[in-house]
């Protein structure tokens, strides 16, 4: 598969930028008939979802060194957006606003998704790709894994590479153990080391309460600790995802489970104290997100979840992440360009 060319344009400020081949040519033919050189020039933005895990079960240590889990995730309406522009160089240009110690070189998943597709389909251009975030960091969400995909499919769309999000799967999979859920747009189940997945039908709107302390943990560590704890009796899954179907939020409830709380909680003595101050505000349930920070606590609708969300940040706990979030709908638009206009010169040799 050939990528799309990109030819390099200057505008009559002067700034230099590329347009894939298709476009030049619908360009070229439209001049030639109507003698108007003026089209719209593009960059390219999406929001990057978190995800809250709503089953989290780990089933032991693989000989790879990564661990065998299942895990229910779902997607919520906490974004960071990423913009890409394509470029003449080939170098990757990252920049960050909002983030707190976010790496800015290739140690980025960002950066290292939009190299690895460069990489991949020998891309001879590079980008400048900034990324405004506001998924708390450490905090079991999911959200530089999401910031992940995002890069991915942005770089294919703005470098001309026609690939599928079931060809991307396989290269999702190489940046992290969570970056392929990120390419479903429902519920999913992953197993293996989450690179397995199996999509869920849509279910009913859900809404949560986020609290995220400062306070952060190594994934490593609380995997660490783990292992030693459930002694081969494991839970299942199955009366979670009936009562996803069903769309009754107090039976959800009843079914949440986390593995990794356990061993979070033995490396983080505020863990009790911070969980019980959900609770204490009146959530359903809650639970500890992946391997944390976050806590969610789920909530009867929307006006109970804005009920304690007020409750909680007239006590003071407003210095963490604290933040009210629904359940992220199917076919949600997270890609969208943005459009300007520039007036371009054809020079005929």
């Amino acid at each position: 598969m050939r990528p799309l060319r990109l030819i390099p344009f200057f505008n009559r400020k002067g700034r230099k930028g590329l347009l894939d081949e298709i476009r030049v040519y619908e360009f070229l033919a439209k001049a030639l008939k109507t003698g108007k050189t003026t089209l719209t020039n593009s960059s390219f933005t999406a929001d990057a979802p978190a995800k809250i895990n709503l089953f989290f079960e780990v089933l032991g240590k693989r000989s790879d060194g990564f661990h065998e889990i299942v895990s229910v995730a779902v997607p919520i309406r906490l974004f960071d957006t990423l913009t890409f522009e394509a470029t003449d160089e080939s170098s990757i240009q990252f920049d960050c606003t909002g983030g707190i110690d976010v790496p800015l070189d290739e140690t980025n998943l960002v950066v290292r998704a939009a190299t690895l597709i460069q990489r991949r389909f020998d891309v001879q251009h590079g980008a400048v790709i900034t990324l405004t975030k506001r998924i708390p960091s450490q905090a079991g969400l999911g959200g530089g894994s999401s910031d992940a995909v995002a890069a991915l499919r942005l770089t294919c769309r703005a470098w001309g590479l026609q690939v599928s999000d079931e060809e991307l799967l396989p290269i999702a999979a190489e940046l992290g153990s969570d970056c392929p859920i990120f390419l479903y747009d429902v519920p999913t189940i992953s197993t293996g080391r989450g690179e397995r997945i199996q999509p869920l039908p849509p279910m009913q709107p859900l809404w949560f309460v986020l609290l995220k302390p400062p306070e952060g943990l190594s994934t490593a560590a609380v995997y660490a600790e783990c292992m030693p704890l459930h002694e081969g009796r494991f839970r299942q899954q199955d009366d979670l995802i009936a009562a996803l179907s069903g769309g009754n939020a107090r039976e959800i409830g009843q079914h949440l489970f986390n593995r990794l709380e356990v061993p979070a909680q033995k490396l983080w003595h505020r863990f009790g104290e911070v969980k019980e101050r959900l609770s204490a505000a009146g959530c359903l349930a809650v639970q500890m997100s992946g391997s944390g920070t976050a806590f969610f606590g789920l909530c009867e609708n929307e006006t109970s979840a804005r009920e304690i969300y007020q409750r909680l940040h007239r006590e003071g706990v407003q210095e963490s992440g604290l933040f009210v979030v629904q359940t992220k709908e199917p076919g949600m638009k997270q890609t969208r360009r943005r459009r300007h206009r520039s007036t371009y010169t054809v020079q005929w040799q």
